[in-house]
């Protein structure tokens, strides 16, 4: 895209979505890259994946509940996306901490290269994998083990059981801590976090609930375990 198409696509998108590029894969049939007053996205179908709303959610949960990470600390980031969280660590909370970010759907690497400027970032490895399947054989120990995976607007059932959150436990150093966001769908209550926190609750000593209602009809509950 041109400068020119740019700074149009720019000052359209505060008053409709601009549609930069559409792709698809065989995980998520329906990516966009759009413009939304003046911010590019990475979207599915029914939500925000990277750089939209869900920036904003972490963002603030970030800004209440701030890791004590050092240089020499390692973060896990399960469900990368289009690095929203890695940016939100490194660049407005400055912190130097290696990143190491999973992500299942090549595509959505391949986005966040072309148009979300990932290979910026400095001390970050990504890695196309399963993240039920990297925890499995991780051997490696984390200060900050993020989880943001949804396929669109759902998290596949597996990464609700309690095998992957003891094995998340696991991957944890002493004093480590685990973020683990979940949308609470609109219209619906919040059975299915109160299970899920109940899990948590069973295998890490410290266990709290920090509610961001970006969306008040559906807000973000990020389920916290501390080692």
């Amino acid at each position: 895209m041109s400068h020119k198409n740019k700074l149009s696509g720019y000052f359209s998108s505060f008053f409709q979505e601009v549609i930069l590029d559409v792709y698809q894969s065989q995980i998520n049939p329906d990516l966009e890259v759009a413009i939304i007053n003046g911010r590019y996205q990475l979207n599915t179908g029914k939500v925000n994946y990277s750089f939209g709303p869900l920036h904003d959610a972490f963002r603030k949960y970030f800004s209440k509940d701030v890791p004590k990470l050092y240089d020499d600390s390692k973060v896990l980031i399960l469900g990368f996306g289009a690095g929203s969280v890695a940016y939100i660590l490194r660049n407005e909370l400055g912190f130097n901490s290696h990143i190491t970010g999973i992500e299942v759907d090549e595509t959505v690497i391949e986005i966040a290269r072309k148009h979300f400027y990932l290979d910026k970032l400095k001390n970050i490895e990504t890695h196309v994998s399963d993240a039920y399947d990297y925890v499995e054989s991780c051997s490696g120990k984390f200060d900050l083990i993020v989880i943001d995976i949804y396929i669109d607007d759902k998290v596949p059932v597996k990464f609700e059981s309690r095998v992957f959150i003891e094995r998340i436990y696991h991957c944890l150093k002493d004093s480590g801590k685990v973020v683990f966001n979940r949308l609470r769908p609109a219209n619906c209550g919040d059975q299915s976090i109160k299970v899920l926190t109940g899990k948590f609750d069973s295998i890490f000593p410290k266990v709290k609930t920090v509610v961001i209602p970006i969306n008040k009809a559906s807000p973000n509950y990020f389920i916290v375990g501390e080692r």
